[in-house]
């Protein structure tokens, strides 16, 4: 068995089974940098919330959200995409007012860009606003004990606690595949049994959670992050293809992407890859020369070094990006 496999564990879509156990965080939510990844979360969880209230977990989850933005066209954005009540009674939009969103939160998701979390965090009064609550992150190639240091460096005292994520942009319509950080049991510093249980909660509402070991996480980080970018480039040349033999844009898309999902339910089921290959393509046939064509591209190798590309990328990533864009 592989590392990853070895390390990973699948947990069902639906909120996970909960027993009362576990001491509620609290009610209030807050996202940090909430772009195009916090929005997908929060709107995920929110449309979990609207038809699933009384499911396993349902009293872990956050109530409340504040929204966190640096620009107004940015609060502009996610208010064109909730629905009016929510506005009105759920969510509350913050612009450049950071500190004192958290300090009206119970938990808090860190989802700016990767190089804007030390400023975010050196903000007047942040540090002693997050001590004692628990920190999803959702930054790439930002380690959870890069963020308690900095957050430790600049309190001098007291405690926080990170707890690692990686869902992906399917949070919106509760189908991400997201990955959570396990510590092991001697790690000096272990996460309150109670945080945990609220990260798989919230995150549950939008896909189905796995968990890893942190020197696995880079790999899950691309697996899960960076994929669904790498499957539209497959769909894009599929569509392309089709459309060059004459098949609208519009045909294509839905064809290819609604094979792409049956496909996905195929192996989800148990289905190898290998044998799905060769139970489609019999010998001789049009798939085999498709196949073949695939095969002399070296797909699967290129496939396998953009893996390889993304995970190496990610430890440059808290320093900046090479190419600056337009942050929530």
């Amino acid at each position: 068995m592989s590392p990853i496999a070895a390390t990973l564990q699948g947990h069902s879509g639906s909120l996970p089974v909960h027993n009362g156990n576990h001491e509620r965080v609290g009610e209030t939510l807050a996202i940090l940098g909430c772009g195009v990844m916090g929005t997908a979360i929060l709107l995920g969880v929110l449309s979990a919330q609207a038809s699933h209230p009384k499911t396993d977990g349902a009293d872990l989850l956050p109530n409340r959200f504040r929204a966190c933005v640096r620009r107004s066209e940015s609060a502009d954005s996610i208010r064109s995409k909730l629905p009016p009540q929510a506005l009105e009674s759920t969510v509350a939009l913050h612009t450049n007012d950071n500190a004192a969103a958290v300090r009206g939160a119970d938990m808090i998701i860190l989802a700016c860009q990767p190089h804007l979390f030390k400023p975010i965090l050196e903000e007047p009064g942040m540090a002693a606003a997050l001590q004692g609550k628990p920190v999803m992150s959702v930054l790439a190639g930002v380690t959870s004990e890069e963020i308690e240091s900095h957050l430790q460096s600049s309190a001098h005292d007291g405690a926080f606690s990170v707890i690692r994520v990686m869902p992906n942009i399917a949070s919106a319509v509760q189908a991400s595949s997201t990955v959570l950080e396990a510590r092991p049991p001697q790690h000096p510093q272990p996460l309150p049994a109670h945080f945990i249980a609220t990260a798989h909660a919230i995150f549950s509402c939008v896909g189905t959670v796995f968990t890893t070991q942190p020197d696995t996480f880079s790999i899950c980080t691309t697996l899960n992050g960076s994929t669904p970018a790498f499957f539209a480039m497959v769909v894009d040349g599929l569509v392309d293809g089709a459309v060059a033999l004459g098949l609208s844009r519009q045909e294509a898309t839905q064809m290819a992407a609604a094979t792409m999902r049956g496909t996905a339910e195929l192996i989800m089921s148990g289905k190898a890859t290998h044998d799905l290959r060769y139970e489609v393509a019999c010998p001789g046939g049009a798939t085999m020369q498709g196949l073949r064509t695939l095969e002399e591209a070296r797909t699967r190798a290129v496939w396998m070094d953009a893996m390889r590309a993304s995970t190496s990328e990610q430890s440059g990533l808290s320093g900046g990006l090479k190419v600056q864009r337009k942050t929530a």
